[in-house]
């Protein structure tokens, strides 16, 4: 009975060494389901090799970087490393690295920040205390990776994936690009905002706000994919403007080789008569 006791008092107040136990085989799960949302998403083919490979070498990445590289720049660290491993690993360009990076971390911080205000409602729980207390942060890791495997489930099921990178024109790309930083400058900022102020918004505030940066994200997507779309018409209506004179072109050959065809054949038709 004293024993769990004893596990449970740790499990149950501040740990860190609890906690950073815990976090080396929760930086694997992190890893292997986010990787598998955004491959999923961008519909990235790629091989069983190259998988492990990039899940073994951000995971060692992430636990390494922890330990050796200062608090103070490692938010910075954070988002060029992944994004080189992404394009080296998978050989994207650096737009659909961006958005496989961007994607998985908006849904982890959305869910993480809705779980540690459910936390604060229910369980009556301070921000600090949902990241230092080992239940709490072991159980809302594992929450948000099963919803991130769910959605890959899901999106593996459908078939549902963003493929207009493919035919987008090289403007519309850079203008995605700078919507991509401009989302994670904005997000960064709002959720630490709600983080600081975690304990005194209201959760309809703080909810608002996280639907209307997603709104504001995919509204942003949509228009870009429409306006791609048109651009797509807009060439095929070329192509097909050109095929169209080149038929014509070839008609009026063929014409003018059949009245010089029909004339020949008359002349030595008047031979052979002769």
């Amino acid at each position: 009975m004293e024993i769990f006791q004893t596990i449970w008092t740790a499990l149950s107040t501040p740990n860190e060494g609890l906690i950073n136990i815990f976090s080396v085989p929760l930086i694997f799960i992190e890893a292997i389901v986010t990787m598998l949302l955004f491959v999923s998403i961008l519909n990235i083919e790629a091989s069983k090799r190259q998988k492990i490979l990039y899940v073994f070498t951000i995971s060692i990445y992430n636990i390494l970087s922890t330990l050796l590289i200062p608090k103070s720049v490692i938010v910075f660290v954070n988002m060029i490393v992944p994004l080189i491993l992404i394009m080296l690993f998978f050989r994207l360009s650096i737009l659909k690295a961006v958005l496989a990076e961007v994607l998985p971390t908006i849904v982890i911080v959305l869910l993480e920040t809705i779980f540690s205000k459910i936390c604060l409602v229910f369980f009556h729980t301070t921000q600090i205390e949902a990241t230092t207390i080992p239940i709490f942060r072991i159980s809302i890791a594992l929450a948000i990776y099963l919803i991130i495997f769910c959605i890959y489930i899901f999106i593996k099921h459908f078939k549902l994936n963003i493929s207009l990178l493919d035919n987008m024109s090289k403007s519309n790309k850079t203008i995605l690009l700078l919507n991509f930083i401009l989302v994670i400058v904005t997000i960064s900022t709002q959720f630490y905002l709600i983080g600081y102020y975690n304990e005194i918004l209201p959760f309809s505030i703080t909810l608002l706000s996280i639907i209307s940066l997603i709104a504001y994200f995919f509204v942003s997507i949509y228009s870009l994919y429409r306006t791609t779309q048109l651009q797509i018409t807009e060439q095929s209506l070329e192509e097909a403007q050109l095929y169209n004179k080149s038929l014509k072109i070839l008609h009026d050959n063929v014409r003018a080789f059949k009245h010089d065809f029909s004339n020949i054949v008359q002349a030595i038709g008047r031979l052979c008569w002769n």
